[in-house]
């Protein structure tokens, strides 16, 4: 896969979507007639069908991550307050941060990547839309998961005119591969009786562990799954796993690490059962809309632009 595509890979995948159509159109257009929208959180005894999904990606022990989560897009430039902040550390800090970043490449790939600031899901019926902001981007997914299409929406932090907008359907993530998928020929898979609420939901862990270790190799995942939840969701997440009920919850434990502490974690944080708004589900756009299928080296040089600022791909 050549430079261009990585980048591609890294944006969207962890807004994918690529399933059996119908099989996504059955997992989450389920009807409930007891939509609450006074909750704050899921219920276990319900299942969820319609409402909006906090997530939140941290890294636990990590410095860097703790540091960026900070950042506040209503004060403006996110680079500004980047340098604002790392002034304000020491010395010490400093280096804890570097030896913390040149010690795991992988889980430094990842942090700069993810969308830390912002990060959520809207449900309804067939139609899904993610909203997230990174350190230098901000991004739109709408999809509708009876068809298998969508369209993603990605725009600088630095200059928002800085923009594109992406047509594509399941085809394309299949036969391109740009999802982050988990080989599960490479992993052991456990289930275990070990169960805990998260978001109001009870969940259940499964661990998958590799048989063959590799230096940038993820070493385990413990997968938190709840019946209540769609499967559908799970191609929202950075890494898919072909779990029976919808993923709440992943712990990323990566070769390089003390093995002890998960290097990443993808929470579902807050599952709102509610009313969800058409203006909600609806994305930005902007001209020309790209074709993901006959595009594509345009879009990944697009978005080499707009995460790397001046610099141009096509």
């Amino acid at each position: 896969m050549n430079p261009k595509h990585i980048i591609l890979f890294l944006f969207i995948a962890l807004f994918s979507c690529k399933q059996n159509r119908e099989e996504l159109a059955t997992n989450i257009v389920t009807k409930s007639s007891n939509l609450n929208s006074q909750k704050t959180n899921g219920n276990a005894s319900e299942n969820f069908t319609e409402g909006t999904i906090d997530i939140d990606i941290y890294f636990p022990g990590n410095n860097l991550s703790a540091l960026l989560k900070k950042a506040d897009l209503s004060k403006g430039s996110i680079e500004q307050q980047m340098e604002s902040m790392m002034a304000t550390l020491s010395q010490g800090e400093k280096d804890r941060i570097n030896e913390t970043m040149k010690g795991n490449p992988v889980i430094a790939l990842q942090i700069m990547m993810a969308p830390l600031l912002k990060n959520t899901v809207y449900v309804k019926g067939e139609r899904v839309t993610a909203k997230c902001d990174g350190l230098t981007y901000h991004l739109e997914n709408t999809l509708n998961v009876k068809s298998g299409t969508g369209t993603v929406y990605m725009a600088s932090q630095a200059n928002p005119d800085n923009a594109i907008t992406i047509n594509y359907d399941e085809d394309f993530f299949g036969e391109g591969e740009f999802q982050t998928k988990i080989d599960l020929e490479s992993y052991n898979r456990k289930e275990t009786n070990e169960t805990k609420t998260v978001a109001g939901y009870k969940c259940k862990k499964s661990i998958y562990t590799l048989k063959k270790t590799s230096p940038m190799g993820i070493e385990k995942l413990e997968i938190w799954t709840s019946p209540q939840m769609p499967k559908s969701l799970n191609f929202i997440h950075p890494y898919y796993l072909e779990e029976d009920y919808g993923i709440m919850k992943i712990d990323l434990f990566p070769v390089i690490g003390n093995g002890k502490e998960a290097a990443m974690v993808y929470e579902l944080k807050t599952v709102m059962p509610t009313r969800v708004s058409d203006t909600e589900l609806k994305i930005k756009q902007n001209s020309p809309v790209y074709n993901a299928k006959t595009d594509l080296l345009k879009i990944a040089g697009k978005l080499m632009e707009i995460m790397f600022g001046n610099q141009k791909y096509d």
